[in-house]
């Protein structure tokens, strides 16, 4: 566990419209501070984290997923930073293995909701598509019946004109 007495580096990242801020524990081998810049691919934690070097060092793939991860909030986020240094390897492989299986089964849902949406919005143009075109073969017919019965007229005019020849 990160000594609480310690000295705390805090750091601001901004990345285009999001600014991100990291407390950074320092080192309990060295007296440097490193600096972390943490830049999530999707929602930013809603607070500042504690991270330990440690953590940072040994797990840079864990703390993306922690703060990638939408199953936690913020105070588990930072739990997780806090207890990931006297975890084993077997349960940190185990909470890896946990987040990435979620990361995959949300992408997995997001890609079949995705899919599905397209499907409706396909079976709503087809439909739309079927209506305009039996709209159009009805306005066709009318249009045909009704050039039929003119042609009708014409010919009798044209009978009856002969007729009086």
């Amino acid at each position: 566990m990160p000594d609480n007495s310690t000295p705390q580096t805090t750091q601001t990242t901004a990345t285009s419209s999001v600014t991100q801020t990291v407390t950074i524990a320092p080192s309990s081998n060295t007296s440097q501070q490193s600096a972390a810049v943490l830049t999530p691919t999707s929602t930013p934690p809603k607070k500042d984290f504690d991270i330990p070097d440690l953590v940072r060092e040994k797990y840079a793939d864990l703390i993306d997923l922690i703060l990638q991860t939408e199953s936690m909030n913020d105070e588990e986020r930072q739990y997780w930073f806090h207890i990931l240094p006297i975890m084993t390897v077997e349960q940190i492989n185990k909470f890896r293995g946990i987040l990435v299986k979620e990361k995959e089964q949300l992408s997995k849902l997001d890609k079949e909701y995705e899919e599905e949406l397209k499907r409706i919005n396909e079976s709503k143009i087809t439909a739309e598509k079927n209506q305009q075109s039996a709209i159009k073969r009805k306005e066709l017919r009318a249009e045909e019946k009704k050039n039929e019965e003119e042609e009708k007229k014409q010919e009798e005019n044209i009978l009856k004109k002969l007729n009086e020849v």
